[in-house]
């Protein structure tokens, strides 16, 4: 009986390789919240202590920013276990920004009336704040904006606050 030579494989015959198995969405974790415990209130210095030192100095220069204003006061405040503790500026009682660390990263947020946010020349801001402004929560007449002080976010904040320093003086 002849032999038949074997049959030459083609790209038709080459084995695929098994389709990736589908990733899993990673849930990221909760935020970590830097001073949970009511019982216990950071000195200022202990928020700027916790981070990398850029941006420790990213923050000390917002709360300069904000002490060098006429009539800000400094204090420490307890917003609840899921928030912690944060720095809280007022002028003359009335609240006029807060800066916390929000899953080690500081954060400053700022609630803006009406007059003050139309006093907010947006389109200069960088894009950081404005998508602040794009995520802002709130209604019409009281936003609330969560602007994240690393990077171009510190001197969005310092606009927007002296925006809203000017509409609380008239």
């Amino acid at each position: 009986m002849p032999r038949t030579p074997p049959e030459k494989k083609t790209a038709a015959h080459k084995t695929q390789p098994a389709p990736a198995a589908p990733r899993l969405a990673r849930v990221p974790p909760p935020p970590r919240v830097a001073f949970p415990k009511k019982n216990q209130p950071p000195t200022p210095a202990a928020f700027t202590a916790r981070l990398p030192l850029a941006l420790g100095r990213r923050f000390e220069a917002a709360r300069t920013f904000l002490l060098k204003q006429k009539e800000v006061v400094e204090d420490v405040c307890f917003y609840g276990p899921s928030t912690g503790w944060a720095l809280r500026y007022l002028v003359g009682g009335k609240p006029l920004c807060a800066l916390l660390l929000h899953s080690d990263l500081p954060v400053a947020i700022v609630s803006l009336e009406a007059a003050a946010s139309a006093a907010v020349d947006w389109q200069a801001l960088s894009p950081v704040g404005q998508r602040a402004q794009k995520a802002a929560h709130g209604s019409p007449s009281q936003l609330w904006l969560d602007i994240p002080l690393a990077g171009t976010g510190a001197a969005d904040f310092k606009m927007i606050v002296r925006a809203k320093l000017a509409t609380m003086a008239t």
